[in-house]
C-alpha cells in the first residue's frame, strides 16, 4: 500500500526533525542521535541490498526490461528507502555531510542507478528527490559548495537531471525538472558561481530544458517555461544561440524517438528556433549552418503515422521557409507535395495548419508562389460537389457498424509509452499507426480551400507581409464560388464544411476591413448563413458556427446594418433569438472568467484547483519535510500562476 510507505518515510523525517531540534543539555539528546544514525544507516544498508539485487539480475529491474515485476520485488522497498532518505536529508540539512561513518560516493552511485536505470518510475522519481535535498543541504553549507562546483555531487546531477528531463514518463520528467530548478537557483543565487562555470552545463542540460517547454504533460510544460523565466529573465535567445550545436543535435535526435509525444514536441522546437533564432537579425546566422539537417529531420516527421507529428512538422517547415527562403528552396518540390497533401488530410486540424504554413511559404516566395497557390484551389475547391451522394441513415448505419470498428489497432493511453509496431519504411510508431488508414474523401479537399483561401486573406493583409492584400477582381469571384460549393447538401459532412467555413468567414472579413464587407462582401453569404441558421436538419455544430459567425459579422459591419439585409421575417426572428442566446453566453462566460480571477494552471482544470499553492510541488516528493524548511526550499517558489 503506497499510502503506508509514504507514512513511514513522513514519520522518519519527523523523528529526525523532532531530534535534531533537541538541545545538547536534553540528557535524552545524545540516545534519539544514536536513534536517528541507527535508522540512517538501516536505510542505507536496505538501499544496498536491494540495489545489489537489481544490478545482480539487470534483466528483471532494468529500463530495458521487458519482464513484469510481481507483487513482492524489492522495488517497494527501495522506493520507501529512497523517500525516507529524503526527509532524513531535509531535516538533518547541511549537517547531513558531517554524518558519521557517512560515505558519499557509494550513495552517489546507488542514486545515479535508482535515478537512471531502474525499471520502475517511482523508484526513480523518488531518488531524484534525495538528490534535490542533497542539493539544498549543500547550497546551505558553503564548506560543501566544492561539491557542486566541480565534485562527484554535480557529476551525478548532471547525468541524472540529463537523462530524467528526458524520461518516458512525466513524473520522473516532473521530478527531474523540479530538481534541475533547484539545481541552477543553488548555483546562480546562493553559491554565485561565475558564468564560464554555468555555462559548463549548456551542451548536457539547455537542449532537454528547452524541449521540455513542448511536452505533452501539461505540468511540465508550464513547470519548465516558469524554470527558464526564472534562469534565464533576460537572456535567453543569447543562451540557445551559445549552446545551438547541442541543441540542434539533440533536436533532430528527438526527431526520431520510439516515444510520438516527444517527436511532435522536437518539431514544435525546431519550429522555435526558426521564429526566435531565425527571424532575430542578431543571432540569425547562428542557425543557418544547421537549418538544411533540421529541415531534413522535419521531412522526415512529415511522414509520421501520428498525425500530431505530421501536424507539427507542417507547421515548422513552413515557418523555416519565411525565416530561410533560400537554404529551404532546394526542398521547395517536396514541401508542396507534402503540404498540399496536408491540406487534403482527414483529420481538420491537420488541414488547417497545412494552410497556414502554405501562408508562410508564400510569403517567402513571392507571386509565384501565390499563383500556384491560386491555381490549386481552383482546381480543388469544387471537389465536394463530386463527393457521392449518401444519406443520415446510411452515415449513421456505417458509424455503428460493429464489423468495421471491431479487431483493429489499439492504442496506448496514459503511459504515452511506445507499444505499437513501427511502420515498415518510415520506422515511425504514433497514436494513429495502424494497417488500415480511412480514404481520403473529396469534401475534405474543399474544406482544406477554405482554410487556405483564409489564411491568404489574412497574411497578405498583415502591416508584415511581402505580398500585397487580395485585390477584389481575385477575392470576389473566389469567395462567390466558395458560397456556391458550400451549398451542397448530399452527403452529411456538408454540415462540417459549412461549419468550416463560418469559423473561417469573420476572420477574413475583418481582413478586407468594414466598408469592402458592406459593400461587396456582406451579400455573398448572407443568404446561405441564414439558411443554415433557420434549418431544422443541419447539425447542431454547424447552426452554432453560423450562429456566431452572424454575431462577429454584426459587431463589424454593425447590428442594425446587418439585421437590415435580411428581408425574411422568420429568418430575422431566427436572428434575433440566436442573438439572445448569445448575450446569455457571453454573460456566462464573463461571470466564470470573474470567478477563476486569472488564477488557473491550465484551461482544462477545474475552477479552484491552485487556492491552495501553499503546498508546493517539492513537498509531495518529499513527504515528511518539516515546514519551518519549505520557504528556505528553492525548487518550491512555484510562480506558475503568474
Amino acid at each position: 500500500e503506497p499510502r503506508v510507505r509514504t507514512f513511514v518515510a513522513k514519520a522518519v523525517g519527523a523523528h529526525a526533525t523532532w531530534s535534531v531540534g533537541l538541545s545538547a543539555s536534553d540528557p535524552n539528546a545524545a540516545k534519539h542521535e544514536r536513534e536517528r544514525n541507527a535508522i540512517h544507516n538501516q536505510i542505507v544498508a536496505s538501499i544496498t541490498e536491494h540495489i545489489k539485487q537489481g544490478r545482480d539480475n539487470p534483466d528483471k529491474y532494468s529500463k530495458s526490461s521487458t519482464g513484469a515485476l510481481d507483487d513482492t520485488t524489492g522495488w517497494r522497498a527501495l522506493e520507501t528507502n529512497w523517500q525516507c532518505l529524503a526527509c532524513w536529508i531535509a531535516s538533518l540539512g547541511s549537517n547531513y555531510y558531517y554524518v558519521e561513518g557517512l560515505d558519499l560516493e557509494p550513495l552517489l552511485c546507488d542514486l545515479e542507478y535508482s535515478a537512471v536505470t531502474h525499471v520502475n518510475r517511482h523508484v526513480r522519481a523518488a531518488a531524484i528527490a534525495v538528490l534535490e535535498q542533497l542539493v539544498c543541504a549543500a547550497g546551505n553549507d558553503k564548506e560543501q559548495w566544492p561539491r557542486l562546483e566541480s565534485g562527484s555531487l554535480r557529476t551525478t546531477l548532471v547525468k541524472v537531471i540529463k537523462a530524467g528531463l528526458a524520461d518516458n514518463w512525466s513524473q520522473v520528467r516532473m521530478a527531474a525538472s523540479v530538481l534541475n530548478r533547484v539545481f541552477w537557483t543553488t548555483l546562480q543565487q546562493v553559491c554565485q558561481f561565475p558564468q564560464e562555470n554555468l555555462e559548463q552545463l549548456y551542451p548536457a542540460l539547455i537542449p532537454r530544458m528547452c524541449l521540455n517547454r513542448f511536452y505533452l504533460a501539461q505540468g511540465v510544460k508550464l513547470y519548465s517555461h516558469q524554470t527558464w523565466k526564472q534562469i534565464f529573465p533576460e537572456s535567453g535567445v543569447a543562451v540557445v544561440a551559445k549552446a545551438i550545436g547541442p541543441i540542434v543535435r539533440y533536436y533532430v535526435q528527438m526527431c526520431d524517438a520510439d516515444n510520438h509525444v516527444v517527436r511532435e514536441a522536437a518539431c514544435q522546437a525546431v519550429a522555435e528556433l526558426a521564429v526566435k533564432i531565425g527571424m532575430d537579425e542578431e543571432h540569425a546566422a547562428v542557425l543557418q549552418p544547421h537549418v538544411t539537417v533540421l529541415l531534413q529531420a522535419l521531412l522526415m516527421c512529415f511522414h509520421d503515422e501520428s498525425w500530431p507529428v505530421r501536424d507539427e512538422a507542417c507547421l515548422a517547415c513552413g515557418t523555416f521557409c519565411r525565416a530561410y527562403p533560400e537554404e529551404c528552396r532546394p526542398e521547395l518540390e517536396t514541401l508542396w507535395s507534402r503540404w498540399t497533401e496536408q491540406l487534403t488530410d482527414q483529420i481538420w486540424s491537420v488541414r488547417a495548419d497545412a494552410a497556414v504554413a502554405l501562408g508562410q511559404a508564400c510569403q517567402a516566395y513571392g507571386q509565384d508562389f501565390f499563383e500556384r497557390l491560386l491555381k490549386f484551389i481552383d482546381e480543388n475547391l469544387p471537389a465536394a460537389k463530386n463527393q457521392p451522394t449518401m444519406t443520415m441513415e446510411e452515415h449513421k448505419a456505417l458509424q455503428n457498424n460493429m464489423d468495421a470498428h471491431s479487431d483493429l489497432q489499439l492504442y496506448s493511453c496514459g503511459s504515452l509509452a511506445p507499444k505499437l509496431k513501427k511502420k515498415a519504411g518510415a520506422g515511425r510508431i504514433g497514436c494513429s499507426n495502424c494497417d488500415v488508414s480511412r480514404p481520403k474523401q473529396p469534401w475534405e479537399a474543399t474544406d482544406g480551400c477554405l482554410y487556405l483561401i483564409r489564411e491568404l486573406v489574412e497574411t497578405c493583409s498583415q502591416t508584415d507581409s511581402t505580398m500585397p492584400p487580395l485585390s477584389d477582381d481575385i477575392l470576389l469571384p473566389l469567395l462567390r464560388q466558395v458560397a456556391d460549393v458550400c451549398r451542397v447538401s448530399h452527403f452529411p459532412q456538408g454540415d462540417d464544411m459549412r461549419a468550416t467555413l463560418w469559423r473561417q468567414l469573420p476572420s477574413m472579413m475583418h481582413a478586407v476591413g468594414k466598408q469592402r464587407c458592406k459593400k461587396l462582401y456582406l451579400d455573398v453569404f448572407m443568404d446561405l448563413l441564414m439558411r443554415n441558421i433557420e434549418s431544422r436538419t443541419a447539425s447542431a455544430i454547424s447552426i452554432h458556427a453560423a450562429g456566431t459567425c452572424a454575431y462577429e459579422l454584426g459587431q463589424l459591419v454593425g447590428p442594425n446594418i446587418f439585421r437590415g439585409r435580411i428581408y425574411d421575417d422568420y429568418q430575422r426572428e431566427a436572428l434575433d433569438r440566436l442573438l439572445r442566446e448569445r448575450e446569455l453566453e457571453e454573460q456566462n462566460m464573463g461571470s466564470m472568467r470573474l470567478q477563476q480571477n486569472q488564477t488557473q494552471f491550465s484551461p482544462f482544470e477545474p475552477p479552484g484547483l491552485l487556492d491552495n499553492l501553499d503546498n508546493p510541488y517539492s513537498h509531495k516528493m518529499s513527504p515528511g519535510l518539516p515546514v519551518e524548511m519549505l520557504n528556505r526550499h528553492p525548487g518550491t517558489d512555484d510562480t506558475m500562476s503568474m
